[in-house]
């Protein structure tokens, strides 16, 4: 038996297979993750991968050749793609890098079975349009979606294995781990407790949308700032074509990398515009120093979520045993200072397989088939301020396990309104209400207050996603809603 795992990224993307013993990452031929660039051709047939990011400084500005790049964070639009007159939802993309990914694994890596079902890793607030994208996606390809798994989490799961941990070494690990994964195209954190042979998230932030392309946009602003300004070109009516932006967007970004390793990084595009009928090349050179002073706001934010995922926990840093730093972004030199200043120095670990641990650990929990469980019961929150638990912790989180109907009477209905407050429980006694309230329509006069009830359904569907819908019996007007991040665990049994 095997289990697959894939990380399907923003910036790069990697399955994983493990057989009970090995991990293996299918990478490329430079033993690196695949890009999540796909290269169409006149013919409209995709080239994804290497070969596609490889290819967008030669014909990047070349008619009947398009690029694309981080398509998992166009899931939120419903827009579709125009690509030689053919249009195309995000999905649909995306199901070519699914594609491409499957196939290269049987190709590369033929002693492996086919790649049926998978666990497939989301970032912590992907919503439910988002996760059926992906699931879609897997779907184009032939992959069917086992069970979603946070990024975050599933990196705990891949570096402690990697760590030369067995399942019975891992059972008498009792430790705090802080997750700090910052990629292409979001920042999730996560506080993971290992104790007694279970692992669970504590508590999440997320920052979606403040992540490495984001930090490229920010510098790309800067550059062309200072092209304009250096050649005298008003701003009003500055333009650049489709295909230049796709050079200047993959120079940008190696230079973003290269000012991980280097004190200075370079860009360089001849023929860049075209003003009083002379071609200027752009030239312009960055320092760390300036790059860093361009993005010093954004780390201090993504610090001040560190901060909030500790006091959501009631965790102190002394009480932190490791902190992983996960994706790219996170190897900016003054991310990596604020935290080794915030938790010493030997506590902060950069990882080894770091571009593959995430489906590692996706390609371990499949094997083993874990099912994810509720770690914070969810409750409602009662007029008298006592609360009701609709689903207590260690609740599997499976639609078949986790439904549940509940009828309440409203206590005052004068405004025509019910008032449904869900809230998670931390231990026996604390309560923090996460979610949106839901506001549900009722009959303003009544004789008797008891005569209409409200009526709430709840469930956990196949994408980890609690809905709760609610109506009164008498206006019959339903309202819907849907929470996405949920904390959950992992035992290992």
């Amino acid at each position: 038996m095997v289990g697959f795992g894939i990380d399907f990224g923003t910036t790069n993307s990697v399955v994983s297979a493990f057989n009970g013993q090995e991990l293996t990452p299918f990478v490329d031929n430079n033993n690196l993750p695949h890009p999540s660039v796909l290269w169409y051709r006149g013919d409209g047939k995709p080239v994804v991968g290497r070969e596609a990011k490889d290819k967008i400084k030669d014909f990047g500005n070349t008619p009947g050749n398009q690029f694309i790049r981080s398509i998992k964070s166009r899931f939120q639009q419903e827009t579709e793609f125009e690509i030689f007159g053919k249009y195309h939802y995000p999905w649909q993309i995306a199901g070519e890098i699914f594609s491409f990914l499957k196939e290269d694994a049987q190709n590369r890596y033929p002693v492996y079975p086919k790649i049926n079902e998978a666990v497939v890793t989301i970032p912590l607030y992907f919503h439910g349009q988002q996760r059926k994208a992906i699931r879609k996606a897997a779907e184009e390809a032939g992959i069917f979606v086992k069970n979603f798994i946070h990024e975050p989490f599933a990196a705990v799961i891949g570096y402690l294995f990697s760590d030369s941990n067995s399942l019975d070494q891992l059972k008498n690990i009792k430790e705090n781990i802080l997750v700090f994964d910052w990629g292409g195209g979001t920042l999730d954190i996560t506080l993971v407790k290992l104790d007694s042979g279970t692992i669970s998230e504590i508590s999440n932030q997320g920052y979606p949308g403040r992540s490495g392309d984001h930090f490229d946009e920010i510098l790309i602003a800067d550059i062309l700032d200072k092209f304009r300004q250096e050649h005298d070109i008003s701003s009003q009516g500055f333009r650049i074509d489709a295909g230049l932006e796709s050079i200047l967007a993959h120079d940008i970004e190696f230079a973003k990398i290269g000012l991980s390793e280097r004190e200075k990084a370079s860009v360089r595009i001849p023929d860049f515009h075209s003003f009083n009928d002379k071609s200027i090349p752009l030239r312009s050179e960055v320092s760390r120093r300036h790059f860093e002073s361009l993005i010093n706001l954004e780390i201090q934010d993504a610090m001040s979520l560190v901060d909030k995922v500790l006091h959501e926990a009631r965790i102190q840093t002394s009480q932190v045993g490791r902190v992983l730093l996960i994706g790219g972004t996170s190897k900016i030199p003054l991310l990596d200072r604020m935290m080794r200043d915030t938790f010493g120095i030997s506590k902060v670990q950069r990882i080894a397989n770091a571009d593959t641990v995430i489906s590692e650990g996706a390609a371990i929990i499949s094997y083993y088939d874990w099912q994810p469980y509720l770690v914070n019961p969810i409750c409602i929150q009662m007029s008298d301020e006592s609360y009701y638990t609709v689903f207590d912790s260690g609740t599997i989180l499976k639609p078949e396990t986790a439904q549940k109907e509940v009828k309440f009477f409203c206590t005052d209905n004068r405004d025509g309104e019910g008032i449904l407050i869900l809230a998670d429980r931390f231990g026996n006694s604390r309560y923090q209400v996460k979610y949106p309230i839901i506001k549900i329509p009722i009959a303003k006069k009544l004789r008797d207050v008891y005569t209409e009830k409200v009526i709430a359904n709840f469930r956990i569907d196949q994408n980890l996603i609690l809905r709760a819908s609610a109506k009164g019996s008498i206006e019959d007007q339903p309202v819907y809603a849907e929470y996405h991040d949920l904390c959950y665990g992992l035992r290992f049994a």
